[in-house]
């Protein structure tokens, strides 16, 4: 298993435009003119940028994941065949009990 798409972990585009558009108005009426919504924008884009870091974070966790259990499925074949006979064994003998 390789990975040759390269994707980047990005919240939804609709949280990026919503963000963008409340930028705008902001800039349109000052940031004087109402510091509430100045405070809410700042704490949606805190919010925003956490959860860019934190998805990039499982994204790159989970790609180095499964590098790691395919290199372990190439070096020891065997293994991971007897291990996934025991676990469908053990799934079917525990469904088949019901």
């Amino acid at each position: 298993m390789r990975f040759h798409k390269e994707s980047t972990a990005e919240p939804p585009s609709d949280a990026n435009q919503l963000l963008e558009d409340s930028q705008g108005v902001l800039l349109a009426n000052g940031h004087d003119a109402d510091p509430a919504a100045s405070v809410l924008f700042s704490k949606a884009a805190s919010a925003l940028e956490k959860v860019r870091t934190t998805s990039s974070n499982a994204v790159d966790q989970s790609k180095a994941l499964a590098l790691s259990a395919d290199s372990y499925a190439h070096e020891s074949p065997w293994q991971v065949a007897g291990g996934a006979l025991a676990v469908g064994a053990l799934l079917g003998f525990a469904l088949s009990r019901r």
